[in-house]
C-alpha cells in the first residue's frame, strides 16, 4: 500500500495528512499554535507517512489519520513526541506532592509509557498507582500528559476501561 506525506506541525496539530496530494492545504506555519510544520523526520529525512493513497471507493475502509509518535524508519521519537515527554518529566520534577523516590519511578517509566515494549504495563500500571496517590490538579494534569504521549496499550490501564 502506499501512503501520501503528512505535514505536521512542531507541536503535534496534523496540518495537512494528504500534502503530497493536496499540497494547496499546507502550510509553513501551524495556524493553531504558530509553529514550524514539517513533512519529515529531523533524524532521518524521511517522509511522515501520511493517509493510505486508496481509491474513493475504498476510503471508507480507511481509519481516520493519527498523527505518528515515532518515526517508521528510524525509530526516533518525533518533535512533539519529545515535547510531551519533556513536559511530563517537568511537571513531574516540578510537583511537590510527588516523593521523591516516586518522582524517579514516573521520570524512568515515560519512555515506556510512549512505546509498545515489555515493560509498558508495567509502567503504565506503577503510574496509576502513583498518579492515585496524588490530590487534585497535580494529578489531573499529569494523567492528560501522559494519556496525550501513551502508547495504546498504555492508555488502557491507565484510563481504565
Amino acid at each position: 500500500m502506499l501512503f501520501d506525506i503528512a505535514q505536521i506541525c512542531m507541536n503535534g496539530h496534523v496540518i495537512n495528512s494528504v500534502a503530497g496530494q493536496a499540497p494547496a492545504w499546507n502550510t509553513k506555519f501551524c495556524m493553531s499554535c504558530g509553529a514550524k510544520t514539517i513533512t519529515h523526520c529531523p533524524s532521518c529525512q524521511s517522509s511522515i507517512r501520511g493517509e493510505p493513497q486508496v481509491s474513493w471507493m475504498a476510503s471508507d475502509a480507511v481509519p481516520p489519520y493519527t498523527c505518528p509518535s515515532f518515526c517508521e524508519d528510524c525509530g526516533s521519537p518525533y518533535p512533539w513526541t519529545q515535547l510531551r515527554l519533556g513536559a511530563a518529566q517537568e511537571l513531574i520534577e516540578l510537583s511537590d506532592d510527588i516523593e521523591a523516590p516516586d518522582k524517579e519511578i514516573l521520570v524512568a517509566d515515560l519512555p515506556d509509557l510512549a512505546r509498545e515494549t515489555p515493560r509498558t504495563q508495567v509502567a503504565a500500571t506503577s503510574f496509576r498507582k502513583i498518579a492515585a496517590k496524588l490530590g487534585g490538579s497535580v494529578a489531573s494534569v499529569l494523567r492528560d500528559i501522559a494519556v496525550d504521549v501513551a502508547s495504546e496499550a498504555a492508555k488502557k490501564i491507565i484510563v481504565g476501561p
